[in-house]
């Protein structure tokens, strides 16, 4: 009788998800799908965090409408303010989290892809085809005006981008910087004025159209990094020095061509880079900046052309790139980037690259984000359907989630040899009391079987926690042995798990299968 053979994934799916390559040849450490998952500190696969409604009554000023916009005004006192934007309006989110409209009176609001940048405790509110917004406390009371009539700095006055209005803005060297595709605009420093001013003063201008060839491109974002001025336009990103004192030293220090930034809020800062969305998918600047004579790799190339696919169809869905948003999480760390549209979101883990360069990468499929915000406090906030969640827990708002993995085919060398599957080990971490099913499917048929389970509290004696490395996880998280027979067979095999997650962490250490080979085909 011919002896079983163990074949053991350790760490599955600890290098994200690979569907580029073939599924026979790419390492078991990839997965073929890894739907709700991200990638834990200690290198495991495991459930994302799900998140809770935060905002009360929303429905009532949102009427069924998704929040689009989440940004964060810090107040003189170091306080801050939540500003919502959503249903062609801007709401204050109140202590209570319920929704007050505070967008003015005589101010009709055409869209909710509003981009924020606060300086000296005033937040300017900007977005394409729309006048500029100033939101401030006045004694103590929350005020939302126009930019135009803003009376801090002296009086009203006539703005120098005239009606071209910016469509992007930051905040950065003691002044705010804008854009309109075309110009650059930077505010007069503090120093100059009680509130920074698009007029006068050390205020000016940059047309990138003095800078690039055949001034063909549009600008979509901008950023400071390591004291440049970063301007992303769509096949270009042009960095400037001297940004601290534009009227006297500003210079040109760099182009970099071919490549840009496709999405306004896709851009964002990991303290040591820049990520930004780029017609072929997710870019570092700092990897582009050492590669510029080598070819340029995007950091979700293990994904490309599903990446590229969602991208497309959100451009269908949506007519452009305008609604995609990110966010970027120090303690998650993790970058996620959402097509609402196509209600998909991309999970890059940051805290480590693999050989190649790429990121780990997993996503979220079927649910919609369509805002983001990480508050000062590194809280993740989640704009949904009548309101704004917070990144927490493990269920979506009371509900729980399915999380998913398949592995690559596994042939164990030989491809014409007919495996026999006999049983399949699963060690889990966490999980108590949830369902769970593992799955196997052969030859690339489509069709699995299927073994069901309810994670007990495990084998705490023989499998402590101490061996599988989970000493910090909070405490009532156990391991867990799953094990059952299995049926089928095939020249190839794919194993795979899915999970109701429904308020318990869970992730996945090792998988083991045992197989019996049979004949040559």
């Amino acid at each position: 009788m011919k002896q079983l053979t163990p074949v053991s994934i350790v760490a599955p799916g600890f290098f994200g998800l690979n569907t580029q390559e073939s599924s026979v040849t790419v390492s078991s450490n990839y997965a073929l799908v890894a739907d709700n998952c991200t990638i834990d500190k200690y290198g495991r696969l495991g459930a994302r965090k799900g998140w809770t409604m935060q905002t009360v009554s929303g429905s009532s000023v949102l009427a069924g409408q998704y929040v689009e916009g989440i940004f964060e005004h810090i107040n003189a006192d170091n306080t801050a303010d939540i500003l919502v934007a959503g249903n062609n309006k801007l709401f204050l989110q109140e202590p209570d989290k319920t929704l007050t409209d505070i967008t003015p009176g005589s101010y009709t609001v055409s869209a909710n892809n509003w981009k924020s940048a606060t300086i000296f405790d005033h937040t300017l509110l900007v977005q394409k085809s729309q006048a500029p917004l100033i939101f401030t406390r006045e004694s103590g009371a929350p005020v939302l005006h126009l930019e135009s009539a803003h009376t801090a700095h002296g009086g009203p006055y006539t703005p120098s981008f005239g009606t071209s209005y910016p469509r992007d803005a930051i905040a950065a060297f003691g002044r705010f910087w804008v854009h309109d595709g075309d110009t650059v605009y930077w505010s007069t420093d503090i120093a100059d004025s009680t509130f920074p001013a698009f007029a006068g003063g050390s205020s000016g201008t940059l047309n990138v159209a003095s800078v690039l060839p055949k001034n063909v491109d549009t600008i979509t974002a901008l950023a400071v990094h390591n004291n440049f001025l970063i301007i992303f336009c769509e096949r270009n990103i042009i960095i400037y020095s001297g940004a601290d004192n534009p009227l006297g030293n500003f210079v040109l220090a760099d182009v970099i061509a071919g490549v840009g930034c496709v999405a306004r809020d896709s851009l964002q800062s990991t303290g040591g880079d820049l990520l930004f969305l780029s017609d072929t998918g997710i870019r570092s600047l700092g990897r582009l900046i050492q590669e510029k004579s080598l070819p340029m790799r995007d950091l979700t190339r293990n994904v490309r052309d599903d990446f590229l696919d969602v991208m497309n169809t959100e451009i269908i869905l949506s007519g452009s790139l305008d609604k995609v948003r990110s966010v970027y999480s120090e303690d998650n760390a993790f970058y996620l980037i959402s097509f609402p549209a196509t209600l998909t979101t991309y999970c890059l883990d940051m805290r480590s690259p693999l050989e190649d360069g790429s990121a780990r990468v997993t996503n979220w499929l079927n649910n919609k984000f369509s805002a983001f915000l990480r508050t000062r406090d590194r809280d993740v906030f989640l704009g949904k359907f009548d309101g704004v969640g917070v990144y927490s827990g493990y269920s979506d708002n009371g509900t729980s989630y399915r999380m998913s993995f398949f592995s690559n085919f596994i042939d164990m060398g030989n491809v014409t040899v007919k495996k026999i599957l006999k049983r399949i080990n699963v060690i889990a971490i966490g999980g108590n009391d949830q369902s769970f099913v593992i799955k196997s499917g052969y030859d690339y048929f489509g069709s699995t079987f299927s073994y069901p389970f309810v994670i007990d509290a495990g084998d705490i004696s023989e499998y402590g926690i101490a061996e599988y490395g989970i000493a910090e996880y909070v405490a009532g998280v156990l391991v867990a042995k799953i094990s059952s027979p299995a049926q089928g067979s095939g020249e190839v095999i794919q194993i795979g798990f899915e999970a109701n997650v429904a308020g318990k962490e869970l992730s996945v250490q090792r998988i083991d299968i045992f197989v019996k080979t049979g004949r040559i085909n």
